[in-house]
C-alpha cells in the first residue's frame, strides 16, 4: 500500500555535503539509508497555478521506511510525498 499525500507534508531535513542524511516526520527523525532514484520536475509553468519545479528522492531509511520526498526549488523547503508500506 502507498500512501500519497497530494498536498505534500513539510519535513526538516539535515543535509551533508548537500545530500539528505537525515529527515524529521511529525516529530520523529529518521536517518536515510541509500538515496535510491532521483529525478527533476519542472513544469507547469504556462498553468494558472503556476510552476511547479522540484527535485525529488526515493529513498530508503535506516528504520526501514521507504519514501519519496522532495525538495520544492522554488520556495526552498523539504516535503514528504509519498510513503510505502
Amino acid at each position: 500500500m502507498t500512501r500519497l499525500w497530494p498536498d505534500s507534508e513539510n519535513i526538516t531535513v539535515e543535509l551533508k555535503a548537500g545530500w539528505p542524511v537525515r529527515f524529521t516526520w511529525r516529530g520523529r527523525s529518521h536517518p536515510v539509508q541509500k538515496i535510491r532514484q532521483r529525478w527533476q520536475v519542472d513544469g507547469d509553468w504556462w498553468g494558472e497555478q503556476g510552476r511547479v519545479w522540484r527535485e525529488y528522492m526515493a529513498l530508503t531509511t535506516a528504520d526501514g521506511m521507504l519514501c519519496v520526498i522532495y525538495f520544492d526549488l522554488l520556495d526552498q523547503s523539504w516535503h514528504l510525498s509519498r510513503l510505502y508500506d
